[in-house]
């Protein structure tokens, strides 16, 4: 059996579209665990009307604690042998299930997430499955780190639990969960921790999930808390890689991620125009990051500066030169959110 969690929280306008899509599903062996996240739209009337249709769909209800305790309480109530992952206003394709059903004994399976929800519904033959055993697995360890397609045109991502199939003997015996106390970046994580104790994984380049893209999405929006929030994330993922022993040979990529990290900081942070701050606090939060040893040792490698664009950012940034970086943060932000949501 397949437990699909899907945590809700103020969705009524997505809602039915989801939870339609997992109900047709070929594979009909499956749970569906929705977890009404303290939500005061119609969401709790939707999920409940479900539940007293299908005896498949569980409803669970908590005070608003986020998304990664909704999980949780997913995780700590499912009982299927995989644990499929769904946000409440995405659409998975009608075969998802059915593959990860028909998996072999890999403890991971990834799949590819589609351009358009009407691509999920096309049918055919998915492509051959890619199978990374245990000596193989740095190779999808790094992509957590720095993403980048696992083949020629490939659609996985390693930032997301959505579009994949955890083996659920695999989190219960190490006791895996969402951190959370990470609102940026604690789904990176998640995959970094499981793949650290997985024997072996499998990607099928299928696309199988589609992602709705909102502007009002907390991975997506500006954030006072940014700097913090990633400063602690960098050392949980340090302290993960560290325990599984992978630190020195993935530090490369670690670091790259490190100074990804920090961008993202200060474009959404600290040198976003919502924020407000005073020039004295962008440079006092700008002195705390470059006090950061983890941060420090990430800018001394230069091959991990990466494009030109962000080699600009991070020299000005090491420089001080808080004027020219508030202007090239500026610049990417707006760049970013045209190309997210095709703002003018």
């Amino acid at each position: 059996m397949i437990s699909v969690i899907i945590p809700v929280y103020n969705a009524e306008a997505y809602l039915a579209c989801c939870l339609d899509a997992v109900l047709r599903s070929a594979h009909a062996d499956f749970e569906l665990l929705l977890v009404n996240d303290g939500s005061t739209d119609r969401s709790p009337e939707i999920c409940a009307e479900y539940a007293r249709r299908d005896s498949r769909v569980r409803l669970f209800t908590q005070e608003n604690q986020g998304v990664s305790a909704a999980r949780n309480r997913g995780l700590a109530e499912c009982a299927g042998e995989w644990v499929v992952f769904v946000d409440a206003d995405d659409v998975i394709s009608p075969d998802f299930l059915g593959l990860a059903a028909q998996a072999g004994g890999q403890d991971l399976l990834l799949f590819d997430f589609s351009e358009t929800e009407e691509a999920l519904f096309q049918g055919g033959p998915a492509p051959e499955t890619i199978v990374y055993d245990r000596e193989r697995l740095p190779e999808v360890l790094c992509r957590v780190l720095v993403p980048r397609p696992l083949a020629a045109g490939g659609r996985a991502s390693l930032l997301s639990p959505c579009a994949k199939a955890y083996k659920r003997s695999v989190i219960s015996r190490y006791g895996l969960r969402f951190d959370t106390e990470i609102f940026h970046g604690e789904d990176r994580l998640f995959n970094l921790e499981y793949l650290l104790r997985a024997e072996s994984c499998a990607y099928c380049p299928h696309p199988v999930y589609f992602y709705r893209t909102r502007g009002d999405s907390a991975s997506h929006r500006f954030s006072p808390e940014l700097a913090r929030n990633h400063a602690r994330l960098l050392e949980r993922m340090k302290s993960a890689l560290e325990k599984g022993r992978m630190l020195a040979p993935l530090r490369r990529y670690y670091d790259s991620y490190a100074l990804d990290n920090l961008t993202s900081a200060l474009i959404w942070g600290i040198f976003h125009p919502r924020g407000g701050w005073t020039d004295r606090e962008k440079r006092a939060a700008c002195r705390a990051i470059r006090e950061n040893a983890l941060y420090r040792q990430a800018l001394a490698d230069r091959r991990a500066w990466g494009r030109p664009a962000r080699r600009i950012l991070l020299f000005c940034f090491r420089r001080g030169w808080y004027p020219a970086v508030s202007a090239i943060c500026g610049l990417s932000g707006r760049f970013l959110e045209r190309r997210m949501f095709g703002q003018a």
